[in-house]
């Protein structure tokens, strides 16, 4: 579309004449202005004005906010949108290269300071500053000169921004195009898919990312056709957009490898082979092939939300639509509304606003805000419970006895405790964005190993730490794969075990005390235990006469380097075991579990902390020393009778609880501390569990529950076995944090 100057200059005139004396409350005039503004900005766009498109943008995000009421200051934002509309007809009239007197400058920085909207990387030429000269420097740097490099070099926070936001909305594509994938013809996911495509090409088209411009503009012109009824969406459309979007998650991780080492822009990409598909695929069907996308939900027109808030009736909102089709204006539905009196302006845009949130147009309001602050944030409230607990048992203020004083501290007490919960939950994340990526990953392995493979997903919303989400996708990726590809039968022999040809897999998360589970079961072959037990004695794991339960044979798949396929295929068994998984869940101060019935399918089970900062734990002491034993492992405790402690031969000293002999750990012995008591009977013991195992830790006293800020012992310390960290109490000691897999180790050695 070849734009004119003068179509330019007519919409512009027309902006000007709107803005002035515009009143910050009037949202439907505002709402005119918005409208115009964005007609302004894709004749720019189309122009190839990218300086005045850019400016469009901001004038855009001014008025929009403008109108949710986000400016304290409505006056200085009306005038500052009379001086962007001035400099925007500035750039229009002179063009770019006399851009140094048009105000864009000014504008940008009032923009920044009183909304916080930052101009786009183009390059100096579109603040209204003089270009840049290439200096030997960047000629010998190896990169083409131009706009990309020299701007995107000076806004790094802009281009980390583009980064992060554009691979959030890949893996919103990849989700929507699985739902697409069932529900072909649905035009509101074609839309879903859509929207994020064209906002990747225009933040990359105002970035000078011109190979991710390029090609999310080709994919968006496919995805365009479908939602004008032009092509149906089949199989082929959906594989290629899944490729798509896999080049581009590779185009977007370059820009920030080459951002991070200095060198900024894109990379050669060769696109033709994908361009060429995509022009294969707009071609038209023969006719009778494929299906019509006719009479798809889209989302709500403005009457329907009108109506549905009950504002105005059916056959008000049929008799404007009359109007409207009669009239040679080109009004907007909302404005013959407003005309006809059937409603006031502000209710309109209000409608208008629901229509943008449900259409994807609007986000709520959010703070973006750097990770290593969130953290920073969490020890220091962390550093603060613990100040509030010393202050507190401070022997000096334990000994005055005032009521007032203690009633200060109880409500400091509630304070802290309510500020930690909160800096906490500032850092949680619901599992749904981890849950999501498996879709992807169970079609492509389905489609690898030919099986028909059915996800459902439950607890999507269950928050944990950000920290642990990062760590947990890894060992559910090998989980899946290893459930997909060992665990499901291949449709004939699912039929043949008298099993649906379609095999299920579940993956579901809850909370659970302080913890979170995470299980991943399905209906395969379960577990052969006769094919494990011989591989582990084929690999000296066991012995013949070695008593196993059947909880302990399914735990061998743990076992470094353990497998029993037989075969090694693409999708798993490539050297790596269940026993990476193991550790990476141990690593997370959590633990998994196996659970399989042959025949009928199998279930693992990950039990992690819901955040690696704080722990519930019980306090114990050993003689001078106090210990803490995190809740999550802790059966019960009791003090034993001396009948109930015995020696076996080879199992050596055990108590007799509930039927059953669990071995007696003198944990004075493993830390080398002297006890207050050394006979059973006469201290406690606790009964602890790891990996379906139970054993009795002596104690001498129990001191209380509590919830413990967990301080990491440092370098030195890391290796040392039984210990998983430590906390200051409340005097100001340290406690030392039990690690109870490695005690069970040592006490075993």
């Amino acid at each position: 579309m070849i734009v004119s100057n003068a179509q330019l200059t007519e919409s512009l005139n027309q902006l000007a004449l709107q803005t002035v004396l515009i009143d910050p409350e009037d949202l439907m005039s505002l709402g005119a202005i918005l409208e115009q503004i964005e007609k302004i900005g894709s004749l720019c766009r189309d122009a190839d004005r990218a300086a005045a498109a850019a400016l469009g943008g901001g004038l855009q995000g001014l008025v929009e906010k403008i109108i949710l009421n986000e400016i304290g200051d409505a006056v200085r934002a009306v005038s500052l949108l009379s001086e962007g509309v001035k400099a925007l007809q500035n750039l229009i009239e002179r063009g770019c290269a006399a851009a140094d007197d048009s105000g864009a400058e000014a504008f940008w920085k009032d923009l920044a300071d009183l909304t916080g909207i930052k101009p786009p990387a183009l390059g100096k030429a579109a603040l209204g500053i003089p270009e840049h000269r290439e200096t030997p420097q960047e000629a010998a740097s190896g990169d083409p000169p131009g706009e990309a490099s020299c701007s995107l070099a000076q806004d790094q926070d802009l281009l980390r921004d583009f980064i992060s936001e554009g691979l959030e909305h890949l893996d919103t594509i990849e989700v929507n195009l699985i739902n697409l994938e069932q529900a072909p013809g649905d035009q509101e996911t074609i839309n879903a898919i859509f929207r994020p495509f064209h906002t990747l090409k225009g933040v990359s088209g105002f970035l000078n990312l011109q190979d991710i411009h390029r090609f999310s503009h080709a994919v968006e012109s496919l995805l365009d056709d479908a939602r004008n009824e032009k092509l149906s969406i089949d199989q082929d459309i959906i594989d290629f957009i899944l490729e798509a979007v896999d080049l581009l998650k590779k185009m977007v991780l370059e820009v920030r490898t080459r951002m991070e080492s200095g060198r900024p822009g894109t990379g050669t990409w060769d696109l033709t082979a994908y361009l060429q598909q995509i022009e294969r695929l707009r071609q038209p069907p023969a006719e009778g092939e494929g299906l019509r996308l006719e009479e798809q939900t889209n989302a709500p027109s403005l009457g329907e939300i009108l109506t549905s808030k009950g504002l105005i009736a059916p056959e008000d909102i049929q008799e404007a639509l009359k109007i409207q089709a009669q009239q040679q204006s080109g009004k907007k539905l909302g404005e013959i509304l407003v005309a006809e009196e059937k409603v006031r302006p502000r209710q309109v845009i209000e409608a208008l606003r629901d229509q943008r949130k449900i259409s994807g147009e609007f986000s709520e309001s959010t703070v973006k805000v750097d990770t290593q602050k969130l953290d920073n944030l969490v020890d220091l409230v962390g550093e603060l419970v613990i100040a509030q607990s010393l202050v507190q048992q401070n022997p000096i203020v334990t000994h005055l006895n005032d009521p007032k004083l203690s009633r200060d501290f109880g409500q400091l007490k509630r304070i802290t405790t309510d500020l930690q919960k909160i800096a906490m939950s500032l850092r949680m994340i619901p599992i749904r964005q981890t849950f999501q990526k498996m879709i992807r990953l169970v079609r492509d392995l389905a489609r690898k190993t030919d099986k028909l493979v059915e996800l459902q997903m439950h607890g999507e919303e269950t928050e944990i730490d950000r920290n642990m989400v990062e760590a947990l996708y890894d060992p559910l990726v090998h989980m899946i794969r290893n459930a997909v590809d060992h665990g499901l039968e291949v449709p004939a022999g699912r039929q043949a075990a008298g099993k649906a040809e379609t095999g299920r897999l579940v993956l579901q998360a809850y909370q659970k005390g302080g913890n979170i589970v995470i299980e991943i079961e399905d209906d395969g072959q379960g577990l052969n235990r006769e094919k494990i037990v011989r591989k582990a004695r084929e690999r000296g794991l066991i012995t013949a006469d070695t008593p196993l339960t059947p909880f302990m044979i399914d735990n061998l798949i743990f076992e470094p380097g353990f497998s029993t396929a037989d075969r090694v295929t693409d999708v798993s068994g490539r050297g790596v075991g269940m026993d990476v998984v193991k550790r990476a869940i141990e690593r997370l101060k959590g633990k998994v579990d196996v659970f399989s019935e042959e025949g009928q399918g199998c279930r693992f089970a990950i039990r992690v902390p819901l955040t690696l900062a704080i722990m519930d734990g019980i306090i114990v002491r050993i003689g001078p020393e106090r210990y803490i034993i995190p809740t999550v492992s802790i059966k019960e405790t009791f003090r034993p009778r001396p009948a109930d402690v015995s020696t076996v031969q080879t199992r050596g000293e055990v108590v007799q609880v509930r039927r059953m002999l669990l071995p007696l750990v003198r944990l004075y012995d493993l830390l080398g501390v002297a006890p207050q008591r050394r006979e059973p009977w006469e201290a406690l013991v606790v009964v602890v569990e790891n990996e379906g195992q139970q054993r009795c830790l002596m104690v001498d006293d129990l001191v209380g529950k509590q919830e413990v800020v967990i301080k990491n012992l440092g370098e030195k310390f890391k290796a040392v076995k039984g210990l998983a960290g430590g906390a200051i109490m409340g005097d100001g000691r340290v406690g030392l944090i039990l690690d109870i897999n490695g005690i069970f180790e040592l006490h075993q050695n």
